[in-house]
């Protein structure tokens, strides 16, 4: 038969996740809401500028870690913990920018 199963890794996760959405919300709700903080992104995106792409996106209040790629398409964007919590889990978004 199966082994008992144990949530409590699996229930800290899916409540880690919240906090990773909340700063998902966050940048996409200033994207969306703000054309002058998103051309400034596209900009230095398409200037390669990795680091102030970072700190703009951290400028809002993002308080995950955050991985941040482009290309001439899209912006991808991964959230993961603070360091120094638990690494149980990701969460991996792409906006579309063309």
């Amino acid at each position: 038969m199966y082994p008992n199963v144990d949530i409590t890794q699996f229930t800290q996760s899916a409540k880690a996740i919240q906090k990773l959405l909340k700063d998902a919300t966050t940048i996409s709700t200033k994207i969306a809401n703000d054309p002058t903080f998103a051309k400034q992104l596209m900009e230095k995106a398409q200037q390669s500028k990795q680091e102030e792409v970072q700190k703009q996106l951290q400028s809002i209040g993002i308080e995950s870690e955050m991985k941040i790629s482009f290309n001439p398409n899209t912006i991808h964007i991964t959230l993961s913990p603070k360091k120094g919590e638990s690494p149980c889990c990701q969460l991996t978004f792409l906006l579309y920018w063309r």
